[in-house]
């Protein structure tokens, strides 16, 4: 109940200014101290805000153990605010395997913390210290990570030209959060508890590739795009390629999803999930285009363009609050229809616009996925084809089909992937070397991959 609003208060808690420096070529120490600064006092007040608010809380749930719960974990923004800046600097210099250690490091202590306390029998205070331990470790190994140190500087200038590009992005933060968290809130509103339990399981399969797959592969191409931002041409090309190893890897995935979420939803969860069946089916097409969709990003924040990425942002937020609010009339079902075609309509669009900014053609894009879409097809098909065959010849149980459709569409995948995409699968390969440690590369070629 708490984190609900600590979440959305966190938005606040950097003002996009660690992205602001991310993308910003020449910042220097007045531009870095001085975000420091402000990341830090804005933490101060943001703790102080939350304390605050306390009270409102426990009542707005009516439940009066959260003023203790809300006051205890206000300090989180003072402590994730002092780490913030030098996580930027890490992502800016492409220092990648630093920002993970720190990251794991700070995910161990978190949970070793709650983990002891919870086996004390300290209950929901287990949860309350792993964020605190979290964020303070996070942000102590951020300073022996970086061979930075705030300065005794503060530029009105600087921050300034931080907070032109800062505002607009933390502005489409917000945006996209009701984005992903308004029709939660609607259903649990006026269709209950129980639907929206069936809604929120398919919701959290459709947000996995773009969890797991897009947004990490995000970490890396902002402040890569953001090195050659001028060049267009190279932007283009380095985006074009990221896209196609995405929906290599998410297109798949959420056809295969859709194909078997029958069997899947009855095997995972249950047969008393089987109302998420229909949800499942028609958010994994929603998952699908979100998975390449998220990507815009990396093009509106690379380029400084945070303003219109407001604009579009809060444009869209209408379109799909419209859609949830006419599904609700046939209840959770309703709503996911309604999203998938709010999401259908707003795709030319969401790609276009930020496209003019790079001289990417829409078609060109298009073209880009072309061979990955024949191979989700063709795996589809397959997948789809073993199912009914093995349903008429032998029968068997949902166990049975679901692994036979997925060894079968990962099988033809795979061959139809080696035929269509080559390319891809030398990189792949080049990629797995790599990582194996029998492939040395200067750091020229690590930026430029």
């Amino acid at each position: 109940m708490v984190i609900v609003f600590s979440n959305l208060i966190g938005l606040l808690n950097d003002m996009g200014l660690p992205s602001a420096l991310i993308q910003r070529k020449d910042a220097g120490e007045p531009y870095a101290s001085s975000a420091f600064w402000i990341n830090l006092s804005e933490g101060l007040v943001l703790t102080a805000l939350f304390a605050a608010i306390a009270p409102a809380i426990a009542l707005f749930f009516r439940e009066s153990r959260l003023l203790a719960i809300s006051l205890a974990l206000s300090p989180l923004f003072l402590l994730t605010s002092l780490g913030m800046i030098q996580a930027a600097l890490l992502q800016k210099r492409l220092h990648f395997k630093a920002l993970a250690i720190v990251d794991v490091a700070s995910i161990i202590i978190g949970g070793a913390t709650a983990i002891g306390l919870a086996l004390a029998g300290a209950g929901a205070w287990s949860l309350v210290a792993q964020g605190l331990a979290s964020a303070a470790s996070f942000s102590l190994l951020m300073f022996f990570a970086v061979d930075w140190k705030p300065a005794l500087i503060f530029s009105w200038q600087s921050t300034r030209e931080l907070l032109g590009y800062g505002l607009p992005l933390m502005g489409s933060s917000f945006v996209n959060y009701f984005n992903r968290n308004l029709d939660n809130m609607l259903i649990g509103k006026f269709l209950g508890g129980e639907q929206l339990g069936y809604y929120s399981l398919a919701y959290k399969l459709l947000l996995f590739p773009l969890q797991n797959v897009s947004s990490t592969l995000g970490r890396v191409m902002f402040p890569a795009l953001a090195l050659i931002q001028e060049d267009h041409a190279k932007v283009r090309d380095a985006y074009l390629k990221a896209t196609r190893y995405i929906a290599a890897v998410t297109f798949p995935m959420m056809a295969g999803l859709a194909l078997t979420a029958p069997q899947f939803v009855r095997v995972v969860f249950g047969p008393q999930w089987e109302r998420s069946i229909f949800l499942v089916q028609v958010l994994a097409s929603v998952g699908l285009i979100q998975s390449i969709g998220t990507t815009v990003g990396w093009i509106y924040m690379s380029q400084g363009r945070t303003d219109t990425m407001l604009k579009w942002s809060s444009f869209a937020l209408v379109v799909i609050s419209s859609s949830f609010a006419i599904g609700l009339l046939w209840k959770v079902e309703g709503v996911a229809v309604s999203y998938v075609v709010a999401s259908t309509i707003l795709i030319y669009p969401s790609f276009a616009i930020p496209f003019r900014f790079i001289d990417l053609k829409f078609t060109t894009f298009i073209r880009n996925l072309g061979r990955i879409t024949a191979c989700t097809a063709i795996m589809a098909a397959s997948a789809l084809a073993s199912g009914k065959l093995l349903e008429l010849k032998v029968g068997g149980g949902d166990t049975v089909r679901l692994f036979t459709m997925l060894a079968t569409g990962i099988a033809i995948y795979g061959c139809s992937l080696f035929f269509l995409e080559q390319e891809i699968v030398k990189e792949l390969a080049k990629l797995t070397i790599s990582l194996l440690g029998k492939d040395r590369h200067t750091k020229e070629s690590e930026v430029s991959r």
